[in-house]
């Protein structure tokens, strides 16, 4: 986002912070996420650590679930398409007075495709191996409004994964990776003195197992077997306070508990690595917010935030920000703030030695890698509302990056020695051309390079996408995406390399037969566009989908 890196962005379900602690840079992966319980996605770019602390250095995904409403509603869907894959949803939901609720069951399965670039073959049997992929996911939620004064949402998520992979860039027969995520949280909301009050308490539980498995089908290959556990408990309570005219103070404590556990050995040919790290972390945060009316046309915004974890040096950000209406089409917004990224406990205490007497091992004396970064935007809504467009400058310079280096003893280690400086530009528009079509297009511009001038890996300059979206009937709804990537660097076989821009299409369509029953079809990648979104693995070809969508209430 914006050019950080992918450890950079923090990601929350319903409030639940997912990150994985166990991961070794401590990221999401979003391979394992489905999407078919969610209703809204709001993504905040720029440091966001006075509200959100570590991880949010680069923005923030906030993922929020669907929420009962109505009379009880049975939802179905069912899905085919290209590479034998299916795809099955059922739930419930639904409310009255006192609650609401809802539950829902989904499961994707493909025989997929080899990830191994189709210039690299199976050693074994000189053919390609398609990775297949399954996935299971149960969502729940529920929340009670007992009175007008307090309410209470409980939200589970847990998933299971299994992925076929590939070694080295090449076909492997036999690699998997298991995954196995568990997120709770129990959120209590209140609204006190005529609504001048309004705490929030959360309590939130992430669990999340990883397994690699690979055994020898040839005496030259690898044999895997390691895993991987990762584990964040916290409390937070977050007030927001109406007393003084025209403020919105927010106030807030927060306490994080994060472990890792990671066992097995991984054997490379007589090269013997074990993993054998266990460690935690407990940080206490404090953060203060004001959001100031200081005009019916200008807003202020002033934030700060501590946090204090046991196992490295505090760390104090902050952030304001400007939004001046200029007139009733056109707002002028500007930030700057501050953002902090711990290093994960891998980085400083991982243990993971091998046969050879040498071994990686962390650092404890590892500082966290922190940004300053600002932006302003500029917003207008034009032609009776129906075009409105933005442009916004983006810059941040990230400090103390944290890499791994190899010793004169043959170990390796980590160590804060990178710095970044980023800038961009992002522009987009919004035109509504009929009652039955529109028309959205993005553009970023990004630059992103190290303290060397180097560009860094796997950072286009430039990223576009075009979105037409035509409804022809009341009931039928056509929709076109064209997205681009240009051209970046990655890390090939022999250090740094080029890769070559790509542009894909993809179309998909919807029929409402009545309110109980829909069809829809997907065609992604039209025109079998061969790519790699990042080095030695390959994208999928064209694929086509379709399916049946059923409600009954």
């Amino acid at each position: 986002m914006r050019g950080s890196n992918s450890d950079h962005v923090l990601v929350l379900i319903d409030g639940i912070e997912i990150n994985d602690p166990s991961s070794p840079t401590a990221a999401f992966d979003f391979a394992n996420l489905l999407l078919d319980d969610v209703e809204q996605i709001e993504i905040v770019k720029g440091a966001q650590s006075v509200l959100y602390g570590s991880d949010a250095i680069g923005g923030v995904i906030q993922i929020r679930t669907k929420q009962g409403d109505g009379k009880l509603t049975a939802k179905a869907k069912f899905e085919l398409g290209s590479n034998q894959t299916h795809r099955e949803v059922i739930g419930v939901s639904g409310s009255t007075n006192l609650i609401h609720y809802s539950a829902q069951y989904s499961a994707l399965e493909t025989e997929g495709e080899s990830i191994a670039t189709r210039k690299r073959l199976s050693p074994t049997n000189g053919s390609r191996d398609d990775d297949g992929y399954e996935n299971e996911t149960l969502s729940f939620k529920l929340g009670l409004t007992p009175s007008e004064l307090i309410n209470a949402t409980f939200t589970a998520k847990y998933s299971k994964a299994d992925v076929e992979i590939d070694e080295f860039l090449n076909d492997d027969l036999d690699a998997n990776n298991e995954s196995d995520q568990l997120f709770l949280n129990a959120n209590f909301q209140g609204n006190f003195f005529n609504n001048q009050w309004q705490p929030s308490l959360s309590l939130s539980h992430t669990n999340i197992e990883r397994k690699s498995r690979n055994d020898r089908i040839i005496a030259t290959r690898n044999l895997v077997r390691t895993n991987f556990e990762g584990e964040k408990n916290k409390f937070s309570l977050q007030n927001d306070f109406y007393f003084i005219p025209n403020n919105l103070i927010t106030l807030g404590v927060e306490v994080e508990k994060e472990e890792i556990d990671s066992d097995g050995t991984s054997a490379f040919g007589a090269f013997i690595i074990e993993q054998l790290t266990r460690a935690d972390r407990k940080t206490k945060s404090v953060y203060l917010q004001d959001q100031i009316n200081l005009t019916p046309t200008l807003n202020l915004t002033l934030g700060l935030r501590h946090d204090n974890p046991n196992d490295f040096n505090s760390e104090v950000t902050h952030r304001a920000s400007l939004s001046y209406q200029i007139n009733s089409d056109t707002r002028l917004t500007a930030s700057y703030g501050t953002g902090f990224k711990a290093p994960s406990l891998f980085n400083l205490v991982g243990s993971a030695p091998n046969n050879f007497g040498s071994a990686f091992f962390g650092n404890p004396d590892l500082k966290p890698e922190t940004s300053k970064d600002w932006e302003i935007s500029l917003s207008n809504i034009l032609w009776q509302d129906k075009v409105s467009t933005k442009i916004s400058y983006f810059e941040s310079d990230i400090e103390d990056l944290i890499v791994t280096v190899f010793l004169p003893s043959f170990d390796s280690t980590t160590i804060n020695r990178d710095e970044a400086n980023i800038q961009g530009v992002e522009s987009s528009l919004k035109f509504l051309m009929s009652e039955q079509l529109d028309f959205d297009f993005s553009h970023t511009f990004t630059s992103a390079k190290d303290d060397n001038d180097q560009l860094l890996l796997r950072r286009p300059k430039h990223k576009a996408s075009a979105q037409l979206n035509y409804s022809p009937l009341t009931a039928l709804n056509l929709n076109a995406t064209l997205l681009h990537i240009g051209s970046w660097k990655d890390r090939g076989d022999a250090g740094r390399t080029n890769m070559g821009s790509y542009t894909t299409l993809n179309l998909a369509a919807n029929y409402r037969f009545n309110s109980q029953v829909s069809l829809f079809t997907r065609i992604d990648n039209i025109g079998d566009k061969t790519y790699e979104p990042a080095f030695g693995f390959q994208a999928l070809g064209t694929s086509v989908y379709v399916g049946i969508a059923l409600q009954h209430r």
